[in-house]
């Protein structure tokens, strides 16, 4: 398994992403697919700062597909070093 990375304005981005099973974590429970993910930036070269995680934030609906929750989670990982999103850490 590869782990999607960006380089972003002097920091790595990661995205992890995970299926999340309707209803009560059921794996053969019937229902649309959802996916959680979040992403971890560190700086380049890694230094003394330990790296930060954050949980991706969704809209209205999760992400049905990897790709879809990996795409939104390096959105919010490039809004976050923006400063253009108020972020808390895991």
């Amino acid at each position: 398994m590869t782990i999607p990375t960006i380089e972003y304005r002097g920091h790595e981005l990661r995205a992890y992403s995970h299926q999340v099973f309707p209803p009560h974590r059921d794996p053969y429970a019937k229902g649309p697919r959802q996916f959680s993910s979040f992403v971890r930036i560190d700086t380049i070269p890694p230094g003394k700062v330990k790296a930060r995680r954050y949980a991706t934030l969704f809209g209205a609906s999760s992400p049905t597909t990897m790709d879809e929750a990996i795409d939104l989670a390096m959105k919010y990982g490039k809004d976050i070093v923006d400063d253009k999103v108020p972020a808390t850490e895991l």
